[in-house]
This record gives C-alpha cells, sequence and structure tokens, in this order.
C-alpha cells in the first residue's frame, strides 16, 4: 500500500467514525436523540432516559407506549409528549423514559420505532440510537466475606399502657362533668329524657317554616326541597291520624288514607302534593322558585284543614252565667 492509498483508507475510517459518533438522522432533517441522566446505576435504581425528536414544524411524532419490560429493561413510567418551538423555525419534541434494572452487567437499550408524518400523507420510520448502562453491584469487589448477624440491642422502654389508660379516664371525667355543668345550668336533670310537647300541627307548622328559611329554591336544590316537605307533611300525617306514612310510597298512602278518619276531599289534596313533589323527585322535572315555594304553602294549608279543632275559648258572658265551682246560675225568662 502506497502512502495515497493509506491516506484515503484512514480519511474513509476518520469519516465512518464521525458519523458513527453522531445521533440518529433521517432524512428531511429529522434527528433522533436518546440521553440517559446516568450511566452507572445500582439494581433497582430508576434511570430517566430523555428521547429528542428534532424534526420541521408541522410534522407529527408518535412514540410507542411501552408497558411491562422494554428488553432486559423493566419499564416504569412514559411522560407525555411535549412538543416545542425552536429559534431556527424547527419543532422538538420530548418524552421522558423511566426504566431500572435487576440485573448487573452492561446492558443497551433496544431499538425504539418512532413513526414521524410529515402532515401531507407520508409517513416516516426513525429508529432511536442505543443508548449504553452498566449494573454495578452494591457491595464493594473485596467486601464478599459472610459476617455474623449481631444480636439485638436491649433496650428498657417503659410501657405507655398505664399512660394511654390515664389519658382515657382523663378524657372520661372531663366530659362527663361537662355534660353534668351544663344540663345543671340548663335546669335539667342529668337522665331526664327530653320531651316535646308541642301538637303535631305545630311540629309541622315549625318544621315547614324552618325549611322556608334555608332557600333551597333559590340555590337550585328542588329535589331536597320537595323531600323535606312531603317528609314533614308524612310526619303529621302519621302522629295526627295514626296512619303509616313515613315508609310508604304515595300510593300505597292512598290507600291506607281511605280508612282514616280524615275527610276525602283533604285526603285527595295531600295526595295531590306527594304527586307533584313525585315528578320532581323522581322524574327530574324542574319547577321555578316560586312553585316550589308554594308547596310549602299548600303544605301549610292541608294541615289548617286536618289538624283538631281548637276549643271555644271561655267568654265573660259564659263565666257570668256560671257561679264558683261551675255550677249554673238561674236565668230568668221574660212571660
Amino acid at each position: 500500500m502506497n502512502k495515497r492509498q493509506f491516506l484515503l483508507a484512514s480519511l474513509m475510517m476518520a469519516l465512518v467514525l464521525m458519523a458513527m459518533s453522531l445521533p440518529a438522522r433521517a432524512a428531511d432533517g429529522i434527528q433522533v436523540i436518546l440521553t440517559a441522566n446516568q450511566s452507572e446505576l445500582t439494581v433497582g435504581d430508576p434511570v430517566e432516559l430523555t428521547l429528542e425528536v428534532n424534526h420541521p414544524a408541522g410534522y407529527q411524532v408518535i412514540i410507542p407506549q411501552l408497558e411491562g419490560n422494554w428488553g432486559p429493561f423493566e419499564v416504569q413510567g412514559q411522560s407525555q409528549t411535549t412538543t416545542v418551538a425552536n429559534d431556527d423555525g424547527t419543532e422538538t419534541t420530548y418524552q421522558t423514559i423511566t426504566v431500572t434494572m435487576f440485573d448487573l452487567g452492561a446492558f443497551e437499550t433496544p431499538a425504539l420505532p418512532l413513526t414521524i408524518s410529515d402532515g401531507s400523507g407520508a409517513v416516516l420510520e426513525e429508529m432511536t440510537p442505543p443508548v449504553a448502562l452498566t449494573v454495578v453491584p452494591t457491595l464493594a469487589e473485596d467486601d464478599s466475606a459472610l459476617k455474623d448477624i449481631r444480636p439485638q440491642v436491649g433496650m428498657k422502654v417503659p410501657s405507655v399502657l398505664p399512660w394511654v389508660i390515664g389519658g382515657w379516664l382523663l378524657a372520661a371525667v372531663l366530659v362527663g362533668g361537662g355534660w353534668w355543668l351544663y344540663r345543671r345550668w340548663r335546669g335539667e336533670s342529668l337522665f331526664a329524657p327530653v320531651i316535646d310537647n308541642r301538637p303535631a300541627y305545630q311540629v309541622a307548622y315549625d318544621e315547614l317554616d324552618r325549611i322556608r328559611g334555608l332557600r333551597l329554591p333559590e340555590k337550585g336544590r328542588f329535589k331536597q326541597h320537595y323531600t323535606l316537605v312531603t317528609d314533614c307533611l308524612r310526619a303529621y300525617i302519621e302522629t295526627q291520624y295514626r296512619v303509616h306514612a313515613l315508609d310508604r310510597t304515595t300510593t300505597e298512602l292512598k290507600a291506607s288514607l281511605r280508612g282514616s278518619t280524615m275527610a276525602p276531599d283533604h285526603a285527595r289534596g295531600i295526595i295531590d302534593l306527594f304527586i307533584e313533589s313525585d315528578l320532581v323527585k323522581f322524574a327530574k322535572l324542574t319547577p321555578d322558585v316560586e312553585v316550589a315555594h308554594k308547596l310549602a304553602d299548600q303544605a301549610r294549608t292541608l294541615v289548617d284543614l286536618t289538624r283538631p279543632a281548637p276549643e271555644p275559648e271561655e267568654t265573660e258572658t259564659s263565666k257570668e252565667n256560671f257561679g264558683v265551682g261551675g255550677s249554673q246560675r238561674p236565668v230568668e225568662v221574660a212571660q
């Protein structure tokens, strides 16, 4: 081999080495780069691989989804694909792939096929360049001798059980004492039951006033408003007429009211109100705010119509006609 041939061969070898050292490059200005945040790791350490694809603007890069194992690597996750514009008019598509290894030795990432579309229907396929990773043991090379397991260190730890029991007892004493002081301050016995002496109609009036004060229709909570009104009316019917109403459907309640002492016209009015409420609660009928408030007014009117008649008040004239102890005084009748 003469000197000229030797120089030509050296130039060709240098060009081959330069081409091998450059990142993967495809036609039409497409460049694929794959880098790792570390080249040496221990067993189980996560490694982030950053995939960069430089391409003309308007191109779309499709990166396959890796699941489970990717060659000798275990894939722990892939980030969302991100595309950014560069100052020279091109674009770069990024994705981060997190992998790990559980074997020792030197490894290379397998080729990953990328599908690239230029937006006009042409589709190209590029492969990612390999990245070398080395998994090293966690122990030093000369630290292979087995060592005895050290015995457990004896520690005198005081028991916390007395403190736990004492804390619970103290909390119980404080809660009980506070409850006793509160009941005593209100003039109530500690174990006296709370008795509601209000008649059924008064309980219904108070509950309807409370429901109106919630202003649920203004908040768009029509179903809850209609449920509270009908539950109030059901509780009133059950207490006043001894008819099971809280756990009955509208049809079942209609049959029960036929055998009650309630007037038929009033029973029909109550059933009509329940039918209207069922349309809102179950048929998803949306009324307006004014109609929703009228429901509470209708319920109050039905309570007025079905409540017991008030006892007549004792007038001054009736008092004059009765003597002491309730005996009636004689009344003179003109002849």
